[in-house]
């Protein structure tokens, strides 16, 4: 049998799943916080991250992609721990240069490895979940082409959104404007944004206070799941668990026992989202 691996960006947020899967390798973003640079939870995890910008309302993070040399020389490790093919996924490309720059690098390479590249057109748990199931895949047998395939229908076959409670970041970082920042402060405004289906972060509908605002992404999602045949759910936090229990205790009430997947919002996602961030995706499992 043909010896697979795949590559996932930290974007993804595996590490908080505690996985051990022989055949994963994590592709790690950098945090630039000050004059310091810390690998994505390997220096600093989600809980000292959100601790940190909490402490200082000054401090503006920034993130940075993989170096080129840090994909070749995993790309070489896998050719001599005897892999044979590699399936990358990343982060959506709309979000992240990294997709541009991993698809470039492979269209040069020459090595013996074959590799194929997906850009996920998500992030955070929703983004790792396409790597999950490329793992059972693999694990059934099936072909690169065939998991690839599979994952370019799963990839939009969900949606995807999330309440942000503190919009500074995302005006310190051009993610907004300074004035839309500000009116959402003072207006108490704690908007519901969308990954779309390009894999673009969008305006969904301005909530005035967060409860409302978490009901309503609740109630978007029930409302699509009553036609589902299966689903999975996924959840995302940065520091806002009294939040997230209040979404999850909503759904579980609707649909007790039901599969979902779980994490914190890794330092890199959280540089631009700030804290107090709420995630919900589903992904459409009917047949």
């Amino acid at each position: 049998m043909t010896k697979k691996a795949i590559i996932a960006t930290s974007t993804s947020c595996l590490d908080y799943l505690n996985l051990n899967e022989k055949d994963l390798r994590i592709l790690r973003m950098k945090i630039l916080l000050g004059d310091d640079v810390y690998e994505d939870f390997l220096d600093i995890t989600a809980e000292d991250f959100y601790n940190k910008i909490k402490a200082d309302s000054k401090l503006v993070p920034s993130s940075s992609m993989p170096s080129v040399g840090e994909y070749l020389d995993l790309l070489e490790q896998l050719e001599k721990d005897g892999y044979e093919e590699v399936l990358v996924i990343t982060i959506s490309s709309e979000l992240s240069g990294t997709y541009g720059v991993i698809a470039a690098q492979t269209n040069l390479y020459e090595g013996p490895l074959t590799i194929k590249v997906l850009d996920s057109r998500n992030a955070a748990i929703s983004e790792g979940y396409l790597t999950l199931e490329a793992l059972r895949l693999f694990k059934e047998g099936k072909s690169l082409d065939e998991t690839y395939s599979f994952l370019e229908i799963l990839r939009i076959n969900r949606k995807q959104y999330f309440m942000v409670d503190n919009l500074r970041l995302f005006v310190a970082n051009g993610r907004l404007s300074g004035a839309a920042g500000f009116m959402g402060s003072m207006f108490k405004i704690k908007p519901i944004l969308e990954v779309n289906d390009e894999g673009k972060i969008v305006s969904f509908e301005k909530v005035r206070t967060m409860k409302k605002s978490l009901s309503r992404m609740v109630e978007l999602v029930l409302n699509d799941l009553k036609d589902l045949d299966d689903f999975i759910i996924t959840y995302d936090t940065s520091d806002n668990q009294e939040g997230l229990d209040l979404v999850k205790a909503k759904i579980e009430e609707a649909y007790p026992g039901y599969k979902y997947l779980e994490a914190p919002i890794t330092p890199v996602i959280g540089c631009h989202t700030g804290e107090g961030t709420v995630g919900i995706a589903y992904f459409n499992l009917s047949k």
